[in-house]
């Protein structure tokens, strides 16, 4: 390993310092890529996130202007088990820095389909790389490419000097990311009171005690493939599916279990850009009017905002009733909207007096 000079150590105490203050995943990954462009210079360095069970990659450039052809992904992710450095991560859990030319001469290189059918489209010749923790099979790695000239044994050095407070920043920024979520999970299912709240995250996270307890007393045992019953795990894909599907105008209905006296409903809150979705289980008996509410798939938030619009109130006065700004009711209208495919006050009125009427 070569020995770093003063100056070098001195840029890398910087490069932590920065990226020891990042807050979130996608502050540390802008952070750690302008940062370490500085440090190692690379005609792009990025920091790679590859899901091979999934075929997916996604990355964070420096320059971020790279944008290589998108059918040379597909080709990548099936060339995995030839790739020099993805083989060794996936073989030994060893994320120290390594280069194309610790496996393969240049002429290796050249003759490999790696070249041929990916790197030689986007004149990758030199590539560097290290890993940071991740679950099996995902691999993230920062990856430095260049064109011209390999990478020395002084950037060998400086990457595996960076690597294990790059590690620690990008823990703390997943930690960060994930208590957010919790909050923003939290606070969107604050308006659904007495819900048990189950976080959609990977595994699920009990945000209320017990709440995955209640939810297999109503509606089974989990599957040996799922943390889920059968039934919820069915009805939840259904419900994503609605979501994502932008033509489509069905309701995102809740699941119900139990008794008729004495209900349990299973809601789904979709996933955010702040947080990664819930089950929300309600097993108080709702009021005369909730259940209609519940098959529209509001929240009880949400119907209050709604009984307001029919009764003709504004915006102003439906936050007075319900100690909201104008602004949060507004913000509960545009999801109601959406939830129900309707544009407008008077819509929402029509929609919701047809309901009732059925």
């Amino acid at each position: 390993m070569a020995r770093l000079t003063h100056s070098d150590l001195e840029a890398v105490l910087h490069v932590v310092q920065e990226v020891s203050r990042a807050r979130t995943r996608d502050e540390f990954s802008r952070v750690a890529v302008t940062e370490l462009a500085t440090l190692v210079r690379s005609d792009v360095l990025a920091l790679n996130e590859v899901d091979p069970s999934a075929g997916r990659i996604s990355y964070i450039a420096e320059p971020d202007s790279f944008a290589p052809p998108p059918e040379l992904e597909p080709l990548l992710m099936e060339l995995a088990d030839e790739h020099p450095l993805m083989r060794y991560y996936a073989l030994t859990g060893d994320g120290s820095a390594k280069r194309i030319s610790d496996f393969w001469t240049q002429e290796q290189y050249h003759a490999s389909s790696v070249y041929q059918q990916v790197y030689r489209h986007i004149g990758i010749e030199y590539q560097m790389s290290f890993e940071l923790p991740a679950p099996r099979p995902q691999i993230v790695a920062m990856v430095a490419t260049r064109t011209y000239r390999d990478f020395s044994e002084r950037d060998v050095s400086v990457l595996n000097r960076l690597r294990p407070h790059l590690a620690q920043a990008w823990y703390n920024a997943k930690d960060q990311d994930h208590l957010q979520s919790l909050l923003h999970v939290a606070a969107d299912a604050a308006a659904d009171g007495g819900a048990e709240v189950i976080v959609l995250s990977d595994p699920p996270h009990e945000l209320t005690p017990r709440a995955l307890v209640s939810l297999y007393r109503y509606f089974g045992r989990p599957t040996r493939t799922s943390p889920f019953p059968f039934r919820v795990e069915r009805w939840l894909e259904l419900q994503r599916s609605l979501v994502t599907a932008s033509d489509s105008l069905a309701l995102l209905k809740p699941l119900r279990a139990g008794p008729r006296d004495a209900p349990a409903w299973l809601r789904y809150l979709p996933a955010q850009s702040d947080h990664p979705g819930a089950l929300l289980l309600r097993t108080v008996s709702p009021d005369r009017e909730q259940p209609q509410f519940e098959m529209l798939g509001l929240t009880s938030r949400e119907a209050e905002v709604v009984r307001g619009v029919v009764d003709g109130k504004s915006n102003a006065a439906i936050g007075e009733d319900l100690h909201l700004s104008a602004g949060t009711v507004k913000k509960h209208l545009d999801n109601i909207y959406t939830k129900l495919g309707v544009r407008g006050r008077g819509a929402l009125t029509a929609f919701v007096l047809n309901v009732s009427q059925r």
